[in-house]
């Protein structure tokens, strides 16, 4: 399913962000929305514009539904969020692979390249991980990580940080959170530390 943009953009001089998570795919949700829209909550009480987007677990469109959210809304930064269920406290991932595996919720089957001849790997710069120990200075669990996997996640990290070296957005990432049961109230509290992640690294 494809991404219908949001036509909302932000108010001149205003930070914009674009948020995406990942819908559902091995269970029943996924928790990434969850705290997506908490840290979407968090951020606009700071004056930040939030464009909110769940996009669909799926190979063959996640690519062109983050393009066009960038290409509507011509953000500050694009942040996208997946679940992890082997890690206790969200993580910022740092290193993107251009590569895919691993089947998404259509049962269509990652194999090559997440882009065809591009680079093998793109590194997140600096800012992200200075911005995720600022966070974790002010008391935020929230953990910097080198291997998002190949799943869909990597990708994301991987397309993200092309619209970064493309000059189309200033700031780009991708935080995993933790998979947890739906309603949760830590949900809550690790998308009060993505917020602050955001927060620092757009500021």
């Amino acid at each position: 399913m494809s991404v219908i943009a949001p036509a909302a953009s932000a108010a001149e001089g205003n930070t914009t962000v674009v948020l995406t998570s990942y819908g559902a795919f091995s269970r029943d949700h996924n928790t990434s929305g969850e705290v997506a829209q908490k840290a979407k909550e968090v951020l606009e009480q700071e004056g930040i514009t939030v464009v909110y987007q769940e996009i669909a677990t799926d190979w063959n469109t996640f690519a062109s539904d983050l393009d066009a959210l960038v290409e509507a809304n011509d953000p500050d930064a694009v942040i996208s969020l997946g679940e992890n269920a082997s890690i206790r406290t969200p993580a910022v991932e740092l290193m993107g692979y251009n590569k895919r595996y691993g089947t998404d919720a259509n049962g269509t089957k990652g194999e090559g390249e997440v882009l065809e001849g591009g680079p093998a790997q793109r590194q997140a710069p600096a800012e992200n991980r200075e911005a995720q120990q600022a966070a974790k200075k002010a008391g935020y669990n929230i953990n910097p990580s080198y291997d998002a996997g190949r799943y869909l996640c990597n990708a994301a990290l991987y397309t993200n940080l092309g619209f970064l070296e493309e000059g189309r957005v200033e700031h780009a990432g991708f935080v995993h959170v933790p998979a947890r049961a739906k309603g949760a109230a830590q949900n809550d509290k690790d998308g009060e530390a993505v917020a602050e992640f955001v927060k620092n690294l757009v500021g």
